[in-house]
């Protein structure tokens, strides 16, 4: 990840390069690296979609790193001054991953040795580069990105519309229609997306990594997916660090945004990693905060309430898996109905459900109130008594449906959400299923159509979260077709993404108990599982040992990092 430090002046040797390619490319590529100390060099690497520049993290990490240290920064192909074709995609992240590092160890000022950083896009970069395991390649610590690309624009099959178009025309304006175009042409899971699915390769990962997410960010899955990845028996050292927010703070990030800017403990495992340092005995392989309720008007925590605190595991806690069923008299419990019943969304294209948070870059995102889009006639919520004690969530979240419509496609969300005594519902995470896209990422590139008014069972993925929902509170899930501009809205013609359709309403069934009982899971745990670290302590025994250096790495402002390396339009600019 891009280290934000202040660095002291060093001097040193700046290179300004066109490096080739195999296919005969040219990268624009910035080399700098201290006169002082060893004349062969480990450097810090970044590749960038925002340009590269003096000023930038890997410059400052090497500098603070020492005179062992050098950085070489590059414009992704077909971004900056790498021009000759349109960013690819980070289709060619791999090639020329192994291309530009093969270039380097056979550089005078290199010892072969290469670390690599990279935050959001740079990050997806990095998380894609390794695919050909360049040998050079010992350490990779990376923020807030995704390892398999197709997930990220189309989560359960639907277009994520705020985030492919918005970020594609903030940063590549001249390019924007035709990259947009291309990604819709390639909306199935098929072999276009192959190049850029690292999950596919996890037995070729040897190095050590530091990997940073959030439970709001755009990029969840992907990053938890990476962790998974490198958990592979042959690297030497994975941590996975999760905060809350992650892109979110962009936006404000209701409730955990000073939480999240307290202290970065991603810095400082960076800085560990790449000094072969061991971090304090309380900092285990997966440190997650376990977020909890916020106060009356979700600015801060509500320090009253369970949770809301850091812990650090060896390794995932285990769940059980509880079962809510969703009711005809709108509760959600562990009782099944016996009856089977249905209920209508009426869905109409022309007047989708707007979006009210989530994990979002470019419009809100977070724990935002859901009371006023759950008030429309089609939300349909199923909502559980009154909590008698506090129940405690870390895993996996899922909806299973069984729905049906008159139209040949269609789309079907659902939103886990907190309900605080006041009324107010906020929003946990949720999810989505175009329904000629049900059968996933394993259902290949053609669109399974369905037949109006067969009855299907679907799986709608929620992501993951760790929240322990307070006594007092309820639990509800609401479902919908639509949740835009986080996603686009289908129009329930059936016709391909890059086709435009006339939109047609469509008639949607959610069927409830009997044979067709729809329900939601919830990983849950025990509180103990979850004990609590004290972060300000171990950040105060951890810099006591370190560096001087460290200081400015653990309190580093993260939002001066997104202005940094994402340069996105504010939200009424869109």
């Amino acid at each position: 990840m891009a280290v934000l430090l202040l660095a002291a002046a060093v001097s040193g040797t700046e290179l300004k390069l066109m490096v080739p390619m195999r296919d005969g490319f040219n990268l624009s590529t910035w080399v700098w690296y201290p006169d002082t100390g060893a004349a062969q060099k480990t450097f810090i690497y970044d590749t960038s979609t925002y340009g590269h520049g003096g000023e930038a993290g890997a410059e400052q990490l090497a500098k603070q790193l020492g005179d062992g240290y050098g950085a070489i920064m590059q414009d992704m192909r077909g971004t900056g001054k790498s021009k000759g074709e349109d960013f690819t995609l980070w289709h060619a992240s791999s090639n020329d991953t192994y291309d530009t590092l093969t270039w380097l160890s056979k550089q005078n000022y290199s010892n072969g040795a290469v670390y690599q950083v990279g935050t959001s896009a740079d990050g997806i970069g990095a998380l894609l580069g390794w695919q050909e395991a360049p040998p050079q390649l010992q350490k990779l610590s990376i923020n807030w990105a995704t390892i398999h690309a197709h997930g990220m624009p189309f989560p359960g099959g639907a277009y994520r519309e705020s985030l492919n178009t918005g970020w594609l025309s903030a940063i590549f304006p001249e390019q924007a229609h035709s990259l947009i175009r291309e990604v819709k042409s390639n909306e199935g899971p098929g072999q276009w997306w192959d190049a850029v699915n690292a999950t596919r390769h996890c037995d070729k990962a040897t190095f050590s990594s530091v990997l940073v997410g959030g439970w709001y960010d755009i990029f969840l899955s992907g990053n938890l997916g990476a962790y998974d990845c490198f958990n592979n028996g042959k690297t030497k050292y994975t941590r996975l660090l999760v905060e809350a927010c992650g892109h979110c703070l962009a936006h404000g990030c209701p409730i955990y945004l000073a939480e999240d800017l307290t202290v970065s403990l991603g810095n400082l495992l960076t800085m560990d990693m790449f000094n072969d340092l061991t971090p304090p005995e309380q900092i285990k392989n997966i440190t997650f905060y376990v977020m909890g309720a916020g106060d009356k008007n979700a600015t801060f925590i509500d320090p009253t309430a369970p949770g809301n605190y850091y812990t650090s595991l060896e390794r995932w806690p285990t769940y059980t898996p509880i079962t809510l069923y969703l009711n005809s008299d709108s509760s959600a419990s562990t009782e099944r109905q016996n009856i089977g019943a249905d209920k209508e969304i009426l869905f109409n294209p022309l007047d989708p459900v707007r979006t009210k948070g989530g994990n979002n870059l470019l419009i809100m995102c977070g724990a935002e109130n859901q009371q006023e889009v759950e008030d429309r006639a089609d939300v349909l919520s199923f909502t559980t008594d009154v909590l008698d004690e506090d129940v405690a969530v870390t895993g996996p979240l899922s909806a299973r449906l069984f729905v049906s419509s008159d139209r040949k496609d269609t789309d079907f969300t659902a939103k886990l959400t907190d309900v605080y005594p006041d009324g107010k519902s906020r929003l946990i995470n949720d999810g989505i299923v175009r329904m000629r896209w049900r059968q996933g990422e394993t259902g290949g590139a053609l669109p399974n159509l369905m037949t109006p008014g067969q009855i299907y069972e679907i799986e709608v993925s929620m992501w993951n979260t760790s929240y322990i929902f307070p006594a007092g509170h309820k639990i509800r899930l609401s479902v919908s077709s639509s949740n835009y501009p986080r996603f686009d809205v289908n129009p329930n013609t059936g016709r391909p993404l890059s086709d435009d359709s006339i939109p047609l309403p469509a008639l949607n069934k959610l069927y409830l108990g009997g044979d067709h009982a729809s329900y939601f899971t919830l990983p849950v745990v025990q509180k103990s599982q979850l004990p609590k670290v004290d972060v300000r302590k171990v950040v105060d025994d951890w810099l006591a040992a370190r560096p001087e250096s460290y200081r400015a790495a653990a309190f580093a402002d993260k939002r001066k990092m997104l202005e940094k390396y994402v340069k996105f339009p504010k939200v009424d600019e869109l």
